[in-house]
C-alpha cells in the first residue's frame, strides 16, 4: 500500500524536497501518532460509495481531508476550489492537481446575464465544477459555476480506489484524484444520516443542483430533464380457472415518462412528470376488447420547500407520488399538501392532507384522507413507524375507515432484511362499525459473502374476514386502495409479494410465502417464490385478485384457495440504461373453487430504458 502511494505521488509529479518530506512523515507517522484508530476508520469504504470531502490542497501536491461524510448514492464528481492552471491551447483547467477539459457544450453559470466562457476564466479564480470522467481518468466539465462560490474547498464523488488500514498514509481516490485521510479528519455521520433522510423523502430533489444527478440533460444547473420508457409483453391463460370459456390474452403496454426537475435554490425545488401510454390487445379470446385510447396524463406536478429556515421542515404541495419501500399503504399519484419534520434526525414526522382535484382514478374523487406518521431511523437502512390514516367518503357507500398501524422494515445486519406490519381497521362501513386487523411479517436472509449471494425468504400475512351470518359489525380487513404490494426480496427486481398471478388484496386471506434466490451476476438475479393461500373465514368472495370473477369465484365451501409459484429473472443493466425482467407465474386453485381446477398461467417480459 505504501509503495502504491509512492507511485501515485510520483505520478502526480511531486518532485520537490517538501514533497519527499511529507511522504516520509506520513509513512512513519504511526510511530508518533496517538493511540487508537483514527476516527475515519468508523466509516465503511467500498468502491462506488459516495462521499463529501472538505479539506485543503497541500503544497506537496495532495488533497488533505479535514472533514468527510458519506452520501446516500453514487455521484458524478464535483470540485470546488481555485483554478491552479489554465492551458488555453488545450482548453483545460487544473483544480486540485486534476486536469479538466472544457468543451463547447460545457455550461457556464455566472448567476447573472453576463457573457461567460472559457476565455473569462483566470488562475486563482474560485469555481465549482461538475464533471464527467471518461476511461483513463479523463475529466470533462459538464458545468462551471463562477459566481457566488463558497470559500471552502470541497470534493464530492464516488470513490474508485481505496487504500485504508488505519496506518498512515490512508488514501481514497476519485478517478485519480488522491485524497489523504489523517487523524485530524473529522467524520460527520449525522450529516450523512440527515442527507440520507432527505434523499429518502425527496429523491433527487434533495440534491444541490441539476448536475448532481447522474442521468439526464441539464440547463444552467437549474433544470434537469430526464425520461423513462417502459414496455411489456404479457400473456395470460385460464384466469377463469376453467376450459369451458376461452380467456387467453396477449397484450403490450408501452409507457413513456418525461420529467423536468427544477433546482431553483438550495431549498426550493419543483418536479413535473408527464406520462404517455397506450395498451394494445394483440390477441384475445375474451369478449371482444379493443386497444385503449392514447392516454396522456400529468401524473406529477408539485413544489418542494426543503429544510425551511434550516429547521428540518419540508413542505410539498401538488400532485405527487406517495410511495414507500413495501408499497403496503401507498403507491399512487395523489393531490396533497404534505409536511415533514426531520430536524431531530433520526426522528421523522410526516402529515398529509389528501384531496382529489382531478384524480387519475375515478374512485379517488369522493375521498378525503388525513395521514400522519412518526418514524425512527435506527440506521440508514432500518426504521420503525406508527401511523394513522383517516378517510372521509362522500359517495353513497359512505365508507369511513380509519387505519392505525405499526411497522418495521430494514436491514439491521448485512445478512438480514426483516419486515413487520400490524394494522387495525376501525371506523364505519355502510353504518356498520369496522373491527378488523391485518398482520404481515417475515424476513429475507442473504449470504452476501457466498458465491452467487443466495437468499432465503419466509413470510406470513393475514387479513381478517367476516364470519358467515349477519351481525352488527364488519370484521373484514381492507387495504387502503392506494397500495401496490410490491417489494424486493433478495434479488434486483421488485415483485408482487402476495403472488404475481393471483395478486390478492390482504383481505380475508392467509398467505404463507417461501422464496429462494441467487445472483448469477453481480447486477442480475433469479427469484423463486412459493405462496400458499387460505381464507381466514370461508366466503364466496376473493377481494381484488387478478382472476376473472365471474366465473373464477370461491364457492364458500372450503378455505383452501390454492397455491402459486413465481419465477422472476432480472438482467444486469445494459449500456447503463436498459434493464430486462422476465416473470413466469402460476396459480393452482384449491377446493374453494370446486370443479374449476385449471391452472392460471402468466408470462411477462418488461424492459426499462432510462435517459
Amino acid at each position: 500500500m505504501k509503495t502504491t502511494l509512492a507511485k501515485r505521488i510520483t505520478a502526480m509529479r511531486i518532485f520537490s524536497f517538501s514533497s519527499i518530506a511529507l511522504a516520509l512523515f506520513l509513512a512513519f507517522s504511526p510511530q508518533i501518532a496517538d493511540a487508537g484508530e483514527p476516527e475515519y476508520m468508523e466509516l465503511k469504504y467500498e468502491l462506488n460509495m459516495a462521499y463529501e470531502i472538505k479539506g485543503k490542497w497541500d503544497t506537496s501536491g495532495v488533497f488533505v481531508a479535514t472533514d468527510i461524510e458519506p452520501l446516500p448514492k453514487p455521484r458524478k464528481p464535483k470540485l470546488r476550489g481555485e483554478i491552479q492552471k489554465i492551458d488555453k491551447k488545450k482548453k483545460t483547467i487544473t483544480i486540485f492537481g486534476t486536469t479538466i477539459r472544457i468543451k463547447d457544450d460545457t455550461e457556464f453559470n455566472s448567476g447573472d446575464s453576463a457573457t461567460v466562457g472559457f476565455g473569462k476564466l483566470e488562475v486563482g479564480q474560485r469555481v465549482e465544477v461538475s464533471c464527467k470522467v471518461r476511461e483513463g481518468n479523463k475529466w470533462k466539465a459538464r458545468s462551471i459555476k463562477i459566481k457566488g462560490v463558497k470559500k471552502s474547498n470541497k470534493i464530492k464523488g464516488s470513490i474508485t480506489r481505496v487504500s485504508i488500514d488505519g496506518v498512515a498514509p490512508d488514501t481514497i481516490e476519485i478517478h485519480g484524484l488522491l485524497i489523504i485521510l489523517n487523524r485530524k479528519t473529522d467524520v460527520d455521520e449525522h450529516s450523512g444520516l440527515y442527507e440520507d433522510i432527505e434523499k429518502e423523502l425527496f429523491g433527487d430533489l434533495s440534491l444541490d443542483d441539476a448536475n448532481d444527478v447522474d442521468d439526464g440533460f441539464t440547463y444552467e444547473d437549474k433544470i434537469l430533464f430526464t425520461g423513462k420508457y417502459r414496455g411489456s409483453f404479457r400473456t395470460v391463460s385460464e384466469f377463469d380457472l376453467t376450459k369451458a370459456f376461452d380467456d387467453d390474452q396477449f397484450d403490450t403496454n408501452p409507457s413513456l415518462k418525461v420529467e423536468a426537475t427544477g433546482f431553483w435554490s438550495e431549498s426550493v425545488k419543483s418536479f413535473t412528470q408527464l406520462r404517455v401510454r397506450k395498451k394494445y390487445i394483440i390477441s384475445t379470446d375474451r369478449t371482444p376488447q379493443q386497444s385503449s385510447q392514447l392516454d396522456i396524463q400529468l401524473v406529477q406536478a408539485y413544489m418542494l420547500f426543503k429544510d425551511i429556515g434550516r429547521s428540518g421542515v419540508g413542505l410539498q404541495i401538488g400532485r405527487q407520488d406517495f410511495d414507500e419501500p413495501r408499497e403496503w399503504l401507498f403507491d399512487e399519484y395523489l393531490d396533497a399538501v404534505r409536511i415533514y419534520y426531520y430536524g431531530k434526525a433520526p426522528l421523522i414526522v410526516e402529515a398529509a392532507f389528501i384531496k382529489a382535484v382531478e384524480p387519475l382514478k375515478e374512485k379517488f374523487r369522493d375521498w378525503t384522507d388525513l395521514y400522519a406518521s412518526v418514524s425512527w431511523r435506527f440506521d440508514k437502512r432500518s426504521r420503525a413507524s406508527a401511523y394513522v390514516l383517516k378517510r372521509s367518503d362522500r359517495s353513497i357507500r359512505n365508507r369511513e375507515p380509519v387505519w392505525f398501524g405499526l411497522r418495521y422494515y430494514g436491514r439491521p445486519k448485512e445478512y438480514l432484511r426483516p419486515w413487520a406490519e400490524l394494522s387495525i381497521l376501525r371506523g364505519e362501513d355502510k353504518g356498520l362499525p369496522q373491527r378488523a386487523y391485518a398482520i404481515d411479517f417475515g424476513a429475507t436472509f442473504i449470504s452476501a459473502k457466498s458465491v452467487y449471494h443466495p437468499s432465503f425468504t419466509i413470510g406470513y400475512a393475514i387479513g381478517s374476514g367476516d364470519k358467515t351470518g349477519a351481525d352488527n359489525e364488519s370484521n373484514k380487513f381492507r387495504q387502503t386502495s392506494y397500495e401496490d404490494n410490491v417489494a424486493v426480496f433478495g434479488g434486483v427486481a421488485a415483485l408482487r409479494y402476495y403472488g404475481e398471478a393471483l395478486n390478492p388484496e390482504l383481505s380475508n386471506i392467509k398467505i404463507l410465502t417461501l422464496g429462494v434466490g441467487v445472483h448469477p451476476l453481480p447486477d442480475a438475479s433469479v427469484d423463486f417464490v412459493y405462496h400458499s393461500y387460505k381464507q381466514h373465514e370461508i366466503d364466496n368472495d376473493l377481494t381484488d385478485s387478478e382472476l376473472l370473477d365471474p366465473p373464477a369465484k370461491p364457492l364458500g365451501q372450503s378455505d383452501d384457495l390454492g397455491w402459486g409459484l413465481d419465477i422472476k429473472v432480472a438482467s444486469p443493466k445494459i449500456w447503463d440504461h436498459v434493464r430486462l425482467r422476465w416473470t413466469t407465474a402460476i396459480f393452482s386453485p384449491g377446493e374453494a373453487f370446486g370443479p374449476r381446477q385449471e391452472t392460471a398461467l402468466l408470462h411477462k417480459i418488461n424492459w426499462d430504458y432510462e435517459f
